[in-house]
């Protein structure tokens, strides 16, 4: 049974205050732990007041995020850069890539993984990312469930796998594959860290990134004396990263946690063993972070700062935007690109606002808005809005979420300005009618029909053949062709885009495309998957969609600073 500590003692009560969760480290093991000679396993130990450690250092109090005005444990969104939505495509966790490109034509594609605080590593890494695939893992508070999620190798080889076979699917190249590889962590993540790294799919790992995450127990908690043991992988990568073959970057803050060693302990422990020495640095750095002391050794580069406030560790998350720079620059990873929108070829400037083709302008969802809301800005309907995008009623929208506008959507103009309205009323009034007068009863007063609207885009999903979808919106598979310009012999794939003839809203269909011209199928990147929901501290995220994985925990920095 794995433990938890809430507290770190008098000294760092105001922690508990705040709700900073620690797992407890390898200490006085008790009866319902695993045995200690398992060198996967970190025993609980209770709560003690914090010690200082002889090997430690000098250590600042000072919780300098305060001056900067950001919440370091909730920082603004900054969007997603050239990346798509959060895909639960592999194995375990999540992961988002370039919404094109990101691959090289060998298939050789560059992936970083995360552990723990998925969420709140991805507001830094799209700041500076411009290729590398990101897969971000949660799995609770402490660093138990982290050590055991990896207690076989299988399980790392089978998620490389899974993200392989997604970004083969992505971009059509079946040789995709894994060509640089990084491990990071924020606070308890270190413990996959540990075991990947003793594992055969290890030596492939050529950087680690640890923030303000890596601990270890006490051989001796009286007189300070590190239990080392579990060091091991990490002082092996630290000196091949000393030697310039690897890279791994360490940073500490100044907390203490009671029963076991801190950041700062085992930071100076690696250094020493590497017989070197860190060295009074002042520096100031992202999130209200001040730095007090570092050492650099070829590809090893560790940073000590000032902060004991969980402010204070949660400000580490924001090292990931320089990590993902020195990588770039270290790998070179094939560059990404984002989402492309087509352009309307009927707009012309000085006109205003036009009647659009389906899905050339999207709308990205701000917090509050709901698809009435923004159906009502377009002037489009609700249900056209669900179809194009495939929203299944009774799903809530997500800020950040980016949804395609339907044919006919009119972009809103300045207050006052109701030339926009009436471009849509003229629009309807065009389609409605036919050429010279006609004594035939207006479209509105016939049943409506139980097929979308005319002009309908359809994405196409995987195994969506011409044939169901001339089946779903009740057309002929002839008719598909030809308002599509496609031949029979052409295959559809996974993305595609398809028009829907009007034939059954306005008569038959034209024997060509229409003269704006819906042109043979585009390929498009599938759909997002809606934005996670924002993160609550110290609670849970729905747990992934394969019962066969452990459930993945909130990924919030506000989750906790965790052994």
């Amino acid at each position: 049974m794995w433990t938890r500590l809430g507290t770190f003692g008098a000294r760092l009560g105001v922690l508990a205050a705040l709700g900073l969760g620690l797992a407890a480290a390898p200490g006085s093991a008790r009866a319902d732990d695993p045995p200690k000679a398992d060198p996967q396993v970190v025993p609980g130990a209770d709560a003690g007041p914090p010690r200082t450690g002889d090997g430690a250092g000098k250590v600042e109090n000072r919780a300098s995020w305060k001056r900067d005005g950001v919440n370091p444990c909730n920082t603004p969104d900054p969007g997603w850069g050239i990346y798509d939505k959060w895909s639960r495509a592999p194995s375990m966790g999540q992961m988002i890539a370039p919404a094109h490109g990101g691959i090289s034509k060998s298939g050789a594609f560059d992936l970083i993984v995360h552990f723990h605080g998925h969420e709140a590593v991805r507001k830094e890494f799209v700041k500076t990312a411009n290729g590398v695939v990101l897969v971000g893992i949660d799995l609770g508070l402490g660093s138990g469930p982290y050590y055991q999620a990896f207690a076989t190798p299988a399980a790392f080889e089978k998620l490389l796998a899974s993200v392989e076979a997604e970004m083969a699917r992505r971009s059509g190249n079946p040789k995709a594959h894994v060509r640089k590889l990084a491990l990071t962590s924020w606070s308890a993540g270190y413990g996959s860290i540990a075991q990947i790294l003793e594992q055969p799919a290890g030596k492939k790992v050529d950087a680690v990134v640890l923030m303000d995450s890596l601990y270890a127990g006490y051989a001796d908690e009286a007189q300070g004396t590190l239990d080392t043991s579990q060091l091991q992988p990490f002082l092996k990568f630290a000196r091949r990263a000393a030697a310039g073959h690897k890279l791994m970057l360490e940073s500490y803050s100044s907390i203490r946690p009671p029963g076991y060693a801190s950041t700062a302990e085992v930071a100076h422990y690696l250094v020493g063993e590497l017989g070197g020495k860190l060295t009074k640095k002042t520096k100031k750095d992202v999130l209200g972070l001040e730095m007090f002391e570092r050492y650099d050794r070829a590809g090893y580069h560790v940073a000590g700062f000032k902060g004991q406030d969980k402010p204070d560790h949660c400000a580490h998350i924001g090292l990931m935007k320089d990590a993902v720079k020195k990588l770039n620059a270290r790998w070179s990873p094939p560059k990404g690109t984002g989402p492309k929108l087509a352009k309307d070829p009927s707009a012309k400037k000085g006109k205003g606002p036009k009647a659009i083709k389906a899905g050339t302008l999207t709308h990205v969802v701000a917090s509050g808005q709901s698809l009435k809301s923004i159906a009502k800005r377009y002037q489009v309907t609700v249900d056209e809005l669900r179809a194009l995008n495939d929203l299944v009623p009774g799903v809530r929208l997500q800020p950040g979420q980016e949804l395609a506008l339907p044919k006919g959507a009119v972009p809103p103009k300045a207050k006052g300005d109701k030339s926009a309205a009436k471009d849509k009323a003229a629009a309807k009034d065009k389609a409605a009618g036919a050429k010279g007068k006609s004594d035939a009863p207006a479209v509105k007063d016939k049943p409506k029909p139980k097929v979308l609207p005319p002009g309908q885009v359809h994405v196409v999903r995987d195994g969506q053949s011409l044939k169901l979808i001339a089946k779903r919106y009740k057309v002929t598979v002839d008719e598909l062709l030809a308002y599509n310009g496609l031949a029979r012999k052409n295959k559809l794939k996974p993305g595609d885009k398809v028009v829907i003839p009007p034939r059954r809203v306005l008569g038959k269909a034209p024997a060509k495309p229409p003269a704006d011209g819906a042109k043979a199928a585009v390929p498009a990147t599938a759909p997002a998957l809606p934005a996670p929901a924002a993160p609550v501290p110290g609670a849970p995220a729905a747990a992934p969609e394969s019962t066969s994985q452990p459930p993945a925990s909130g990924g919030t920095p506000d989750g906790a600073h965790a052994r």
